[in-house]
């Protein structure tokens, strides 16, 4: 396997791409993270947005709302990790283009509850489809045994950003 100075397979790998990244990212772990972020996030956007006509957003909320019922605009924003205003904004497009229900509750306060409609559900069926065929092409790049190492990693990493941005 030949490896670019950047760390990144050039070959020897299934898709035998090189992708040019900064000298920063041999430099810094934060970097090289937030470039695969940046790199997924915008492939998958566009995809996304192409062939659902959604946002990132969207469908976070989406997949989301398909593995929970009766869930309020909090719960849901929390699950998907998405600010409650933004998913406040991209319910009311779901809503509009009768992928969610959104019912305003007393028995829980002034929440608003939000389900899936059934063609809300067919969608997220197929996102989530979509999302899994777009992972296992991703996962190509890792040898046997790497993906879950590699996912152990990243949780590690994610419980410690808190002491990366603690002031020192």
């Amino acid at each position: 396997m030949k490896v670019a100075s950047s760390g990144i397979c050039v070959s020897g790998c299934t898709a035998s791409v090189a992708i040019k990244l900064t000298p920063l990212a041999d430099e810094s772990l934060a970097i090289l993270v937030t470039a695969l972020a940046v790199r997924l996030n915008r492939g998958a956007s566009e995809f996304y947005q192409r062939h659902f006509d959604i946002g990132m957003a969207e469908f976070r909320l989406m997949l989301a709302l398909y593995g929970h019922r009766d869930l309020n605009v909090g719960e849901i924003a929390v699950t998907a990790d998405v600010e409650k205003a933004a998913a406040s904004r991209c319910l009311r497009m779901l809503a509009g283009r009768g992928l969610v229900d959104v019912e305003q509750t007393q028995s829980r306060g002034r929440a608003a509850i939000v389900n899936l409609t059934a063609t809300g559900r067919t969608l997220a069926v197929d996102l989530r489809k979509s999302a899994s065929r777009r992972e296992r092409r991703l996962a190509t790049a890792l040898l046997p045994g790497e993906l879950e190492a590699t996912q152990q990693a990243l949780r590690k990493l994610v419980g410690h950003v808190p002491l990366m941005n603690k002031d020192e």
